[in-house]
């Protein structure tokens, strides 16, 4: 359930909905007196869509959960994991041969 999202300029922000979405979305639509075409029309998306989120049946984008917390007032994602980004693409996994290591080491 994760969904990736850029945040800062140098970091990669990935997101996780609460565990109980669906009954997260209802509970506070109910409170606030909202029917599911309601709550559709002020997230600009279809009522099918809210009752799929309801029901468990559908993960919604990351843009339209975050319209959901907006409109519901409550959190509906938590930070799942936050790390800097380099301009350099990330090392090889760490499974060199002896050979491969000597290469390396003949090189510096």
């Amino acid at each position: 359930m994760a969904k990736p999202a850029r945040g800062r300029k140098d970091f990669e922000i990935e997101y996780e909905y609460v565990d109980d979405l669906g009954q997260v979305v209802r509970r506070e639509r109910e409170k606030l007196g909202l029917s599911q075409a309601e709550l559709a029309a002020l997230v600009k998306t279809k009522e099918t869509i809210i009752k799929k989120i309801e029901q468990n049946e559908f993960n919604p984008p990351l843009d339209l959960v975050k319209r959901l917390e907006k409109v519901l007032k409550t959190s509906l994602l938590t930070v799942a994991v936050e790390e800097k980004l380099t301009g350099k693409t990330p090392p090889p996994p760490s499974t060199y041969t002896l050979e491969d290591m000597l290469k390396k080491q003949n090189k510096q």
